[in-house]
């Protein structure tokens, strides 16, 4: 394959498996966004990873066809849902597929850099899941898969630095 075709064949010609997942992966933990914002952001981040040509515009437009092809198929298979009329989010309602990654992530967008007590922490964090990966629960108990993978993966982000303990039973962002 030339290098012309590179940037087309990267997304474009991928199975629809393969389009579903880039698209779902770009958009997961960026909470409900209009249709047209979500297709121009995973269209953004597609041409940032050379999956798709920006100088060309046909082969552009084609790519925003198939975004927006992705995002209907990811509806049907339910890896993205509706919140409002109009807006699009990609969700993981079942705590058992989240990795220890996405609770990172929702550690890290539901925390800043104020002390916050550990358990309100964790808490907070599994609902800005619910908001803005679609994590499913009616309540959180102790012992639950969302707390203990919250918990672990708060537990991995203390030893790598991302978070800090800051005594008192509060940790903070760094």
């Amino acid at each position: 394959m030339d290098s012309e075709n590179h940037g087309e064949a990267g997304f474009v010609l991928a199975s629809r498996d393969a389009q579903v997942d880039w698209v779902f992966e770009i958009l997961f933990g960026r909470g409900a966004l209009d249709r047209d914002d979500a297709v121009g952001q995973a269209l953004d981040a597609l041409v940032l990873l050379g999956l798709v040509d920006e100088e060309d515009e046909a082969k552009k437009a084609k790519a925003r066809v198939a975004v927006e092809r992705a995002i209907d198929n990811g509806m049907r298979d339910g890896r993205f849902d509706r919140p409002k009329r109009g807006q699009i989010r990609a969700i993981r309602s079942d705590a058992k597929d989240y990795s220890s990654e996405d609770w990172t992530l929702c550690l890290m967008n539901a925390l800043d850099r104020e002390p916050t007590d550990r358990d309100a922490a964790l808490r907070f964090a599994a609902y800005w899941a619910a908001s803005n990966t679609g994590l499913a629960f009616v309540r959180l108990q102790r012992g639950g898969s969302i707390l203990t993978g919250l918990d672990g993966a708060l537990e991995s982000a203390l030893q790598r630095g991302r978070f800090l303990d800051v005594g008192g039973g509060c940790i903070r962002k760094v």
